[in-house]
């Protein structure tokens, strides 16, 4: 079957998503305009990107529970699991996986006794505050929006599927990880172009594998658990080669 897309979910959906962009432009030019900017930014970033999550979870979290009246699991607040590949156990393990591949930029600076490329200062809170970060605010805050609100709702209002890598992608969840790779066009307020526009493509690749295993499962259990786990592994690793070494 050919996807058909309508357009009146999908600029229901780009229209949250907009929302939420801009709520995040608003609260870096507050930050901004703070003296205390630099020194956020520099040696607790990890207070802004929590900041900028928490949009990325209230709204989509207040319009699910508006849309579903309460019946949270109908949009992924669930712990359902599809044996045997889309089980949580499994999903870890991915996790883990790709985590293991990321912390491998850690070989060369260790082999030539060069400085590690992590998040400084090394301080009890910067560290509590990047964990925190990565292992719980990032996956369910962008998980709740992009699969949670915006997948659930464009499978339920789209029809048509895509074939992809002989998988049946449905067509909400193709638009939903475009909107999601877009998305990530926002940070181009703290990073350079080219990175961002390779940080597009990839999360853009990335959400078709983790919109399709949401799109089997049903759960946003499943994509959390990849998704912080694929960050949080190489910032675990990281730190514990800076301690011991």
């Amino acid at each position: 079957m050919q996807a058909r897309p309508r357009s009146a979910p999908i600029v229901a959906m780009l229209g949250v998503t907009v929302l939420v962009a801009v709520i995040i432009v608003c609260i870096f030019i507050v930050l901004q305009s703070s003296p205390n900017y630099e020194t956020i930014m520099k040696d607790s970033s990890w207070i802004f990107a929590d900041l900028v999550h928490i949009p990325q979870f209230v709204i989509p979290f207040v319009l699910i529970c508006w849309i579903t009246k309460g019946r949270l699991g109908e949009y992924g607040f669930n712990l359902k699991q599809k044996p045997p590949i889309f089980t949580h156990w499994h999903m870890l393990g991915l996790g883990i996986l790709f985590g293991l591949l990321m912390s491998l930029k850690y070989v060369s600076p260790i082999i030539k006794g060069a400085p590690l490329d992590i998040l400084r200062p090394v301080t009890s809170a910067n560290v509590l505050g990047h964990m925190t970060f990565q292992w719980i605010v990032v996956g369910l805050s962008e998980e709740t929006m992009f699969r949670g609100l915006i997948q659930t709702y464009l499978m339920k209002n789209l029809k048509g599927y895509v074939r992809l890598l002989g998988h049946d992608l449905h067509a909400g969840t193709v638009v939903g990880a475009i909107l999601w790779g877009a998305f990530h066009f926002i940070n181009i307020l703290v990073m350079p172009l080219g990175p961002v526009v390779f940080f597009v493509v990839v999360t853009t690749v990335a959400g078709l594998f983790m919109g399709y295993a949401y799109q089997e499962t049903g759960s946003l259990l499943t994509t959390i658990i990849v998704h912080n786990t694929i960050f949080g592994v190489p910032l675990t690793i990281g730190y514990i080669f800076y301690w011991l070494l």
